[in-house]
């Protein structure tokens, strides 16, 4: 995947799951939160260090 669409499906991802974990930590049940921003950080490193699966030549 080209580094362009990384960096906008990035920015995507960090606003809208970081964005709902902020407004959960207005709530009364923070473990919401802290675990939308756990996956927030997973999907971002799984998106950058795990490399795209290419066709196998043969």
């Amino acid at each position: 995947m080209p580094v362009g669409i990384k960096i906008v499906i990035s920015l995507l991802t960090v606003l809208v799951v970081g964005g709902f974990s902020y407004m959960q930590l207005g709530g009364a049940n923070h473990k919401v939160a802290y675990t939308g921003f756990a996956l927030l950080v997973l999907m971002l490193l799984a998106m950058w260090i795990f490399p795209e699966t290419g066709k196998v030549k043969r």
